[in-house]
């Protein structure tokens, strides 16, 4: 799976393991949001701007280096 643009309004969203994935722009809607071992993934801070995405797993995320924007975020 690369593309995940559709899947944006969902509440729960575990995309674990999914190296395909990079782009997250689209996911700040979603409630709970995991993307550990999500290798592509290098840029979260779209996720921070809307305040929907109250729990998010980044756990082995070793292309994301800048969680600064992720304020909102009340379960990292």
């Amino acid at each position: 799976m690369t593309d995940v643009s559709s899947l944006g309004d969902v509440h729960t969203l575990n995309l674990s393991g999914c190296a395909g994935v990079t782009d997250v722009s689209s996911l700040g809607h979603v409630h709970t949001l995991d993307l550990s071992y999500c290798d592509g993934v290098t840029d979260v801070s779209s996720l921070g701007h809307v305040h929907n995405v109250h729990t998010l797993n980044l756990s082995r995320c070793t292309g994301v280096s800048d969680v600064s924007s992720l304020g909102q975020v009340q379960n990292l």
